[in-house]
């Protein structure tokens, strides 16, 4: 029996040097009944990443290998984007150790929230203050009614995706910065774009540009801007609860 798992195991060598995956190694389609279970092909190809290439099997004994739950929290603080392939390799410990650690530790993976800017106290002020205003005024002289919209905006050519973050499960998404991927900017006149419109896009041209806007407010009706104006007091109450924040 051995002899035929060391067998299966030179095979995963094969697929993992040919840039296979575990799941593509693991088909019994292909290699029948006898051939290794998709889980033991993915703890093989771990050992592959880690640069051990050995293919002989090590007896466990005791208890599996553990990290100091102070250790993954200080790596995961120090980098919310890092995977836990990433730790689990920092520390010499399996990823399904990590992630049970993980999990013990109360962090999930959530998507990231793109912000126009890190705002200073004084802008946190700033932002309370208006919105505050804003609300007392709507509740004496209902005023949204009245507004016509209007504004511009920066369109990043190349529109980076966000990224998922480690958090505490009641805390709330990262924010990054929208002003650290700014290299090249194109500005629109229009009114009210959706936020994530152009996620992942990028965009070679002033013409690619005003394309995918003119396209965007084409499949859009009154009542798109007409409910986006009367859900402001509802974002600027948002905005006083999080103490200024986005």
């Amino acid at each position: 029996m051995e002899s035929n798992n060391e067998h299966f195991r030179h095979i995963l060598l094969f697929y993992f040097r040919k840039g296979k995956n575990a799941a593509q190694a693991a088909k019994r389609d292909v290699h029948g009944e006898e051939a290794l279970k998709e889980r033991q092909c993915r703890n093989w190809f771990d050992k592959f990443r880690s640069g051990d290439f050995s293919l002989k099997y090590e007896q466990r004994s005791g208890r599996p290998l553990q990290a100091d739950n102070d250790q993954i929290k200080a790596i995961i603080v120090l980098d919310r984007h890092i995977s836990q392939r990433d730790i689990g390799e920092k520390l010499k410990i399996p990823k399904s150790t990590i992630h049970d650690q993980i999990k013990h530790l109360g962090f999930v993976k959530k998507l990231d929230i793109w912000v126009p800017h890190e705002l200073k106290e004084i802008n946190l002020t700033k932002r309370i203050n208006a919105c505050d205003s804003h609300l007392k005024r709507n509740e004496f002289d209902p005023f949204l009614k009245r507004i016509i919209t209007g504004d511009e905006k920066w369109i990043v050519y190349d529109n980076i995706k966000r990224k998922h973050s480690w958090s505490k499960r009641d805390e709330p998404p990262q924010t990054t910065s929208k002003l650290i991927f700014r290299k090249r900017r194109f500005c629109y006149q229009f009114g009210g774009i959706g936020r994530n419109y152009l996620d992942g896009k990028t965009l070679k041209d002033d013409e690619t540009v005003k394309s995918h806007l003119d396209q965007f407010f084409a499949d859009k009706n009154q009542k798109f801007y007409e409910l986006g104006i009367m859900k402001l007091p509802e974002i600027w109450q948002k905005v006083i609860e999080q103490n200024g924040k986005y």
